[in-house]
């Protein structure tokens, strides 16, 4: 088969491949996006970023599975509100990164999900008034929720609802897309390994392309019920090709004394934080209560181990914060929080000698190194071109690398029973 006017002759079996996984084809080695990496000498890739810290990435696809009936639209619903309260409010324990989100919901209608999001605010002392336009749902009950097919010759086909919804995204601006669920929006084979990863391809690069995130919500199979909902419906493509996979299960026993439904919610992949995470959560139908956060209560108890650069890099951020700390500017950035740029902090990293090689590189390095593991453990937030001590860092574990007192929103919180270090 020829590869375009002119050009060198490829191999139809990977071009077929292709297409019926719903990618283009590339026409000519040539035109392959080889990463150009001598490029990337000097430069440090743009750090990871996540709509709810350790628990859902941006620019990529999330599942979220669990028996009918088990509460995942509700905790999803419950996202959405916390993401709308603008920072008032967390989600399992964590302060969404975003304030917009669009939702597709295949099983409940329009009262349904009012009456949903209503309690959920109730519960949460919120006002619905100030909650309702940052979220946009969609009722698909009486209407097909198809949002990708697979046409006669394979290629994979987005439908005008989808196309509908990205606008939506577009113009609300929004962080998150919910769908609910997988199986009622896929119109392919859910147990053909191809399809269904040519759909979840399509779905990750939507993500990226939009920078958003989306939670993609489904049900687990007749086995992975039968065993605590460990499996999905269909292909294992479906768990493959995602890059965060929550499971919710209906505990067993359920001895609430206040008579709520016990749940477990295990974040059983990861790939940009670390799995195994376990969420003991109690529902009393209107919102969760995180009854124990299993993993991140070892990292709490131990504290955060630091680096002499990170300690470094640490204070010399307080010191920067203390004198030449700005004003949150708004955004993606929760009021009140006192920020500093990144190249001011670097500059108070510098002064405090944070290389033991006094050269430019040298000091480069250890404040990129510093930085990005800070981040990692969840102790500073970045927004570039600001950074900022993270909600939720307490005093204690961090006693051993401070003299000063922690700032976190530029205030003393030495004495503060703040929430967990670490993401």
């Amino acid at each position: 088969m020829a590869g375009g006017s002119g050009g060198p002759t490829v191999s139809a079996i990977p071009i077929f491949a292709a297409r019926r996984e719903g990618r283009t084809p590339a026409t000519a080695p040539g035109g392959l996006p080889f990463i150009d990496l001598p490029s990337w000498v000097g430069r440090n890739a743009p750090d990871r970023s996540f709509l709810v810290p350790g628990l859902i990435p941006d620019g990529c696809v999330t599942s979220l599975y669990g028996d009918g009936g088990s509460g995942k639209t509700l905790l999803a619903l419950w996202l959405m509100v916390a993401m709308a309260s603008r920072y008032e409010r967390t989600w399992l324990g964590e302060r969404p990164l975003g304030w917009k989100s669009v939702g597709l919901f295949a099983e409940d209608d329009e009262a349904e999900v009012v009456r949903r999001l209503q309690r959920i605010c109730q519960a949460e002392e919120l006002d619905f008034s100030n909650i309702a336009s940052n979220i946009t749902a969609l009722s698909c009950v009486e209407m097909d929720a198809t949002l990708a097919y697979f046409a006669d010759t394979g290629e994979l086909v987005i439908t005008p609802l989808m196309e509908s919804l990205l606008e939506r995204v577009r113009s609300e601006g929004a962080a998150l897309l919910v769908i609910d669920y997988a199986a009622a929006v896929f119109g392919g084979n859910e147990i053909d390994r191809n399809q269904v990863s040519a759909f979840l391809r399509r779905l990750n690069a939507i993500a990226r392309q939009e920078q958003i995130a989306i939670l993609l919500l489904g049900h687990p199979s007749v086995t992975g019920m039968a065993t605590g909902g460990r499996g999905t419906s269909g292909s294992t493509a479906w768990r493959n090709q995602v890059r965060s996979f929550l499971h919710l299960t209906v505990d067993d026993v359920q001895d609430d004394p206040d008579e709520r439904r016990l749940l477990t919610l295990t974040l059983s992949k990861a790939n940009y934080a670390r799995a195994g995470r376990v969420f003991r959560l109690a529902s009393d139908g209107a919102r969760f209560d995180v009854v124990s956060d299993e993993a991140s209560a070892t990292r709490r108890s131990k504290g955060p181990r630091l680096s002499s650069s990170q300690k470094i890099a640490l204070n010399a951020l307080n010191k920067a914060i203390s004198e030449a700390g700005e004003t949150s500017p708004g955004g993606p950035i929760p009021n009140g929080v006192r920020v500093v740029r990144i190249e001011t902090w670097r500059h108070y990293a510098y002064s405090a000698r944070i290389s033991e090689a006094d050269t430019p590189e040298a000091r480069r390095k250890a404040f990129q190194t510093a930085r990005a593991g800070l981040q990692a453990k969840g102790i500073v937030t970045i927004n570039e071109p600001f950074v900022w001590v993270s909600i939720g860092v307490q005093k204690g574990p961090l006693q051993a690398c401070n003299r000063d007192p922690l700032l976190v929103f530029g205030m003393d919180v030495t004495s503060a029973p703040l929430a967990r270090v670490g993401a």
